[in-house]
């Protein structure tokens, strides 16, 4: 992963050294000093101090600098590996453990409290400064890691994991801030869109990962082999500890802090339970009842907090509205496609699951290239209305095409409108992150970036519910009426569909791309409604200096 070689520190106000000949060194290095508040980071206990651009700055470059942006990729693949890593290994732990009941809850746990936790890390950074912050969520993370692969049964495990989530917050969310605080808004596309990669490029793999952790060493190594990389980026992280923090004023919304976890948890438990068989109608009239009030009496709070948890007053700006908006488009569309398309490869082409999650491999490359590529363009134009407007076409687009799809489609093709959804997506995934900080004061620039990420993880989990709900009620239809002659259990067995003669393996293709296409229907209508936010998102100008608090 290459790292920005910005060589000079400029916008730097000069400070008055012991020398004329240091003086001479500094201003060689400086150029449009301003009157900005100034970061440190010390390279070594006995150096004098490098100035990391905080307000008014460009960024610095070095192996300083080297390190941390290093330590914030790691730390942001650690915490992408444990969304899913878990997917593969959890027959064999429900095997061990004995609770296939509570199976789901292994990975949910983990995903809702990372979802309640991101906008309260964005508020506490702005606060209190993300440094230390940063440092304290990666020991949680590590120290639930650990006490993960000791768990004795599925409650233990169910309970570790959402403290690893807690931890995984942190991770996400604030790697993108710090880039902020060091930063300004122009250059910022060429840092995040790396970060995007990686994120990426684990949510992808880690499934794979975690299969084959499973199969040598066992499962509990799926949880311990965070420690040696947990370890490394810590301690790369650890220059940290010597930038200035920037804080804030003002304290904690611990009523917003409530009522947001009880609207977030309310939610997900409505989209779950509404999907799922034998719900009866007065828990999710109950649930409905819960989230709507919850929900109206958090934004009430939120609106009136002086120290507000996701600060209402950035929705008054449009580019922020079209962020959001297009989050929610990205976690809805893109993570749906991701959580269901190995599905439709397994069943349609017959295929292994390990064969089948490969093809997600076009997307993250489409991503990785479109998503360095943009950010950057973006740095040498300052201009970037036109990658989320063009990305978000070209995702329709793919989207339509899709719903064209046959058993006798070549897999070849389906991977190659995969890696173009990904290059469409990943135009302007990380971008979305860039406007809106740039269209807000910097005091607020953890809870904007944390506010995002929470819409964007309500989008995923709302998306793949609700497409999963609607996949499984189709494919029951057509199974359970299917003019096979088989019964609907063994359509939905791949071990047993595949031992099936070919005429026979043919007729459960059809089923399943007939199951499958109105999915990709509603996916075209919600890029769509991307390509609506994009023709309306105004292009303002990226600061090239990191605004001031």
């Amino acid at each position: 992963m290459n790292i920005p070689p910005d060589a000079h520190l400029a916008g730097v106000e000069p400070i008055p050294l012991a020398n004329q000949n240091e003086v001479a060194v500094r201003r060689s290095n400086l150029s449009q000093p301003t009157n900005a508040h100034v970061e440190t980071v010390d390279s070594t206990p006995d150096a004098s101090p490098l100035e990391i651009p905080g307000n008014g700055q460009t960024p610095a470059s070095g192996v300083r600098i080297a390190r941390v942006y290093a330590a914030l990729l790691i730390i942001v693949l650690l915490g992408a590996l444990d969304h899913t890593i878990v997917a593969t290994a959890l027959p064999t732990i429900v095997g061990e453990l004995d609770g296939a009941q509570h199976m789901a809850w292994v990975i949910t746990a983990y995903t809702l409290a990372m979802t309640v936790a991101l906008p309260v890390y964005g508020r506490l950074g702005d606060r209190y400064g993300r440094p230390a912050l940063m440092m304290v969520a990666l020991v949680i993370f590590l120290g639930a890691s650990v006490l993960c692969g000791f768990a004795q049964d599925m409650f233990q495990l169910s309970l570790f994991r959402g403290i690893q989530g807690l931890g995984g917050a942190g991770m996400a969310v604030l790697p993108g801030a710090i880039i902020a605080d060091l930063v300004p808004p122009r250059q910022r596309p060429k840092y995040l869109g790396p970060l995007g990669s990686v994120f990426g490029i684990a949510t992808v793999v880690s499934p794979l990962v975690g299969g084959a952790i499973t199969d040598t060493v066992g499962w509990r190594w799926v949880f311990w082999v965070n420690l040696p990389i947990g370890l490394l980026a810590l301690v790369m992280a650890f220059s940290l500890r010597r930038m200035k923090p920037i804080r804030g004023s003002g304290g904690m919304d611990w009523l917003g802090t409530v009522l947001m976890i009880i609207f977030t948890c309310a939610l997900v438990g409505l989209v779950s339970l509404s999907t799922a068989p034998g719900t009866a109608t007065e828990v999710l009239w109950g649930l409905g009842v819960i989230t709507a009030v919850s929900g109206v009496l958090f934004v009430m709070v939120e609106i009136r907090s002086k120290n507000a948890l996701i600060p209402m007053h950035m929705f008054r700006s449009w580019p922020v509205v079209n962020a959001a908006g297009l989050g929610l488009v990205i976690g809805a569309g893109l993570f749906s496609i991701v959580a269901y398309l190995p599905s439709y490869v397994q069943m349609v082409y017959s295929t292994s699951a390990s064969v089948a999650g490969l093809i997600l491999l076009p997307l993250v490359l489409g991503m990785m290239v479109s998503s360095n590529l943009s950010g950057w363009l973006v740095t040498r134009t300052g201009r970037y209305k036109i990658f989320p407007l063009a990305g978000s076409a070209l995702a329709t687009a793919v989207a339509i095409c899709l719903t064209f799809l046959s058993p006798e489609t070549p897999l070849p093709v389906v991977g190659t409108l995969i890696a173009l959804l990904g290059f469409a997506v990943g135009s302007f995934m990380q971008l979305t992150v860039v406007v809106a900080q740039n269209a807000m004061p910097h005091s607020v620039v953890g809870g904007v970036t944390a506010s995002l990420g929470y819409l964007r993880e309500l989008g995923v989990t709302v998306g793949t519910a609700v497409f999963g709900g609607l996949f499984a009620t189709l494919l029951a239809q057509a199974a359970t009426n299917n003019s096979l002659g088989l019964p609907a259990s063994t359509i939905t067995d791949p071990h047993t569909v595949q031992q099936l003669s070919a005429a026979l393996q043919l007729g459960v293709s059809d089923i399943y791309v007939g199951a499958f296409l109105p999915i990709f229907t509603v996916l075209a209508c919600i890029f769509g409604i991307g390509v609506l936010l994009s023709v309306f998102m105004p292009e303002q100008r990226l600061s090239e200096s990191t605004p001031s608090k």
